[in-house]
């Protein structure tokens, strides 16, 4: 019997291996799954957290990064987004039914829309829904984001990359142009978007979901640090800071989430031997605070001996 499947959480990693179990035991009958993260930046599953977003931000502002399982782009969500999963056997998944009933849901709401080749949903060529699906064995998801209130402002700055020079060796997001629902019409909210999907979805069979009453096993791993940041394709990147006594650039090859083959440099007419750092810094997971910490200190310590 198919049935609506509500999250009563917003922890984006709780939401995520929500999804994933509700996948691996999905059936004939198509279910959808609507949820709603707090700020969050959730990658796809093959790309690199820091070509993608900035790191120092969202550590600053608390808002999460999340890897997903399947691939596609980076995504902002904050509770202005509605999140909705179509969960079915790839044998009865048909992604014009899935789009036809999103279309139709936001129909009720009073907005007729377009869908692009590139999975997306747009308003007069302004896209405020993203989509994409992900299939594993026979199992088939169709999910997406329909941006209702979201916060632009801390979306472009969550997901503009800090100033540093990376080169990534996995996929990167492509930019569109996005609006949200509420500037259309702003009488629409999260809630009425939530509602226009159940109507639509004819299903009076709804099922609230907690960390109380439903097991998700994967959110250990989705927020570990080996998952976010080792699952990071290679990447090569100069990180850069100023001195007091100069200017430092450090080199670094990232190989599976570690650092290798360090070279640190620097301007100063000062010696440095920072062979040091470079041999301390080698084999250990990148973190571009690490690097600092590392830096600092020893610096620290040869100006004293100086």
């Amino acid at each position: 019997m198919k049935k609506i499947i509500r999250s009563e959480e917003f922890n984006p990693y709780f939401n995520i291996a929500a999804e994933h179990q509700l996948f691996l035991a999905s059936d004939e009958d198509i279910h959808i799954f609507l949820w709603q993260n707090d700020a969050s930046v959730i990658v796809g599953r093959n790309q690199n957290l820091y070509a993608e977003c900035n790191l120092s931000y969202l550590k600053e502002h608390n808002i999460q990064a999340v890897r997903r399982f399947s691939g596609g782009g980076a995504v902002y969500h904050d509770k202005g987004n509605v999140n909705f999963t179509f969960i079915t056997k790839e044998r009865s998944a048909s992604q014009v039914q899935f789009i036809e009933l999103i279309r139709s849901a936001m129909l009720r709401l009073g907005i007729d829309c377009e869908f692009s080749g590139r999975n997306d949903l747009l308003f007069k060529n302004q896209k405020f829904s993203g989509h994409a699906y992900y299939t594993d064995g026979d199992n088939y998801m169709y999910h997406g984001t329909i941006l209702v209130h979201v916060d632009f402002e801390q979306l472009g700055k969550a997901l503009t990359p800090s100033m540093l020079k990376l080169n990534s060796k996995g996929i990167g997001s492509v930019k569109s142009r996005v609006i949200n629902l509420s500037e259309i019409n702003n009488e629409i909210t999260v809630e009425k978007v939530i509602e226009a999907f159940i109507e639509t979805f004819h299903c009076k069979n709804i099922e609230f979901i907690n960390k109380t009453n439903f097991e998700a096993p994967l959110e250990q791993l989705l927020s570990s640090h080996d998952w976010l940041y080792a699952q990071s394709p290679d990447f090569d990147i100069v990180l850069e800071r100023k001195y007091s006594f100069g200017n430092v650039s450090v080199h670094i090859a990232a190989v599976n989430g570690l650092m290798e083959r360090i070279k640190i440099n620097t301007d100063s007419l000062q010696l440095y031997d920072f062979k040091i750092c470079e041999d301390e810094l080698n084999g250990k997971c990148f973190r571009e605070e690490a690097v600092w910490e590392c830096l600092n200190l020893y610096i620290s310590n040869h100006l004293k001996q100086s």
